[in-house]
């Protein structure tokens, strides 16, 4: 028999059913007679054999590159002691009775045992191996493989994008309108990084304190270029001025203060001239700003400054929608094909978001998505922990490629769900992905992001009430999507 995994490798198995016995290093049947090999042997024997006709197809050094190793499995007995002889590395190389209910644990800590640091195979060497072992069998792809698939497509796209905005690059003001996954935030960094070569000082700043710490790390070989969000960029203008930024305890005074008063603060430390001036102001994610923030960065910039904005209206988190407006008046310039998300995931963030379905995607395939319903939110929990563990073994994603999302905080005593982030390892560092680790956040926090995976989790019949939280949410996914929802949401599944 023979396991094979797209980016973990081949493993080739004698099989032996039935008692066995080892006395003195020699293996017996449990009808007493002794066999001519070791069922270590005889798998390693398959191996080489199998070895040698993938070098007749692939050629020596591409086959020698590709991971193909060799275990036994007794699937009738449970294997008690250590591992007889020294003909593999290690007891993971041994599967018993105990590895037949959820084989997939056991497989990876033989895939990784083997080669820490696999080389995928590409469909090339995939198909030389279907070939060679079973020419009419049809080929299970792991979902890391359409998410790889995905994400490619959509990086080719976004680059032809940016092609088109460095047509652009010489309009002193300019709007730019579109929805999520039109490519706004890439453009929005692209004109960064020409203005900045122009020679001119950029200030680039945006709401959410994740989306910056993005940009910045973008940009950061781009001299020139100021990288803020907005309450960073009053509290820093301020305190160069000379100017108290106290932000109240209580959390109404709060949101009063962060509303207006931050605005206020940063108005007067310009007009006191302590701080930098720019010629050139970009604004992403523009709608989540009030209207008297626009005063204040308009006393930022030099004489006959250049000021762009990048906005969705259907994303408006922490503004009111009817009444948000942009800080200049100007015909927008329309991005209506979305360059983020497959067709699937495109439609159904719409959808969630009562809002409208892009006419044109990049991607029209991709995996749909899935919607999970539950009584509660403990069921939710036990979802949530059958999900990751399913995501990061068996579809063998790695944990950085995927992000749970919530409109609430985990730590929120009502998120019994987070119970089932037990499944693996997370962050709360929602900026860039981190090696081995899961993010972990809420939609507000991760606006203005993207990952490959995202599970939206938590999904109420409160949240259903806020669209715009469902559609921001969901539009955050690249190649695959899950929602995890409440049966009396009324999410349909």
């Amino acid at each position: 028999m023979v396991v094979f995994h797209p980016h973990q490798g081949l493993i080739v198995f004698e099989i032996k059913a039935g008692a066995v016995r080892v006395q003195d290093g020699q293996w017996f049947y449990a009808s007493g007679l002794q066999m001519k090999q070791s069922p270590f042997a005889q798998a390693r024997r398959t191996r080489y054999a199998l070895i040698d006709k993938l070098r007749q197809r692939l050629g020596r050094d591409a086959a020698d590159a590709l991971t193909v190793t060799h275990a036994v499995w007794f699937p009738d007995v449970l294997w008690k002691g250590s591992l007889p002889g020294t003909e593999a590395p290690s007891r993971a190389f041994l599967l018993d009775r105990a590895a037949l209910a959820d084989p997939a644990p056991a497989l990876l800590r033989i895939f990784r045992e083997a080669a820490p640091n696999a080389q995928p195979w590409t469909r090339a060497q995939q198909h030389a191996l279907k070939e060679l072992l079973a020419p009419d069998c049809q080929q299970l792809v792991p979902l890391a493989t359409h998410v790889d698939d995905a994400a490619h497509a959509l990086h080719q796209a976004t680059e032809q994008q940016v092609a088109v905005l460095r047509m652009l690059r010489l309009q002193p003001r300019l709007l730019v309108e579109g929805g999520a996954g039109t490519g706004k935030t890439v453009l929005a960094v692209a004109l960064a990084r020409e203005h900045a070569a122009l020679g001119r000082s950029v200030l680039l700043t945006c709401f959410n304190k994740a989306l910056a710490q993005a940009l910045t790390a973008l940009l950061a070989d781009v001299p020139g270029v100021t990288v803020q969000p907005f309450h960073e960029l009053a509290r820093t203008q301020a305190l160069a001025a000379g100017l108290a930024y106290e932000v109240p305890t209580d959390s109404r005074e709060q949101g009063l203060f962060f509303n207006e008063r931050s605005a206020e603060l940063l108005l007067q430390a310009a007009e006191t001239g302590a701080g930098a001036r720019y010629d050139t102001v970009i604004v992403d994610e523009a709608a989540d700003f009030a209207a008297t923030w626009w005063v204040a960065l308009e006393a930022l910039g030099a004489p006959h400054f250049s000021w762009y904005c990048f906005y969705d209206r259907q994303q408006c988190l922490f503004q009111s929608t009817d009444h948000w407006e942009p800080p200049f008046t100007a015909s927008p310039m329309v991005l209506d094909a979305n360059l983020r998300n497959t067709r699937p995931i495109g439609e159904a963030a719409a959808r969630m978001g009562r809002c409208a379905v892009p006419p044109t995607f990049r991607v029209d395939q991709g995996v749909p998505p899935t919607v999970l319903q539950s009584s509660d939110f403990a069921q939710m929990a036990g979802q949530l922990r059958t999900l990751l563990r399913d995501l990061t073994g068996n579809q063998g994603l790695r944990p950085e490629q995927i992000v749970v999302l919530s409109p609430y905080r985990r730590d929120n005593a009502a998120s019994a769900w987070a119970a089932g982030l037990d499944a693996c390892a997370t962050t709360d560092a929602l900026a860039a992905p981190l090696p081995g680790l899961v993010r972990v956040g809420t939609v507000q926090g991760f606006k203005g992001l993207e990952s490959d995976v995202v599970v939206l989790v938590g999904i109420d019949l409160r949240c259903m009430r806020h669209p715009a939280n469902l559609y921001v949410g969901a539009s955050r996914a690249r190649a695959a999507l899950y929602v995890l929802a409440l049966a009396d949401a009324g999410l349909a599944a």
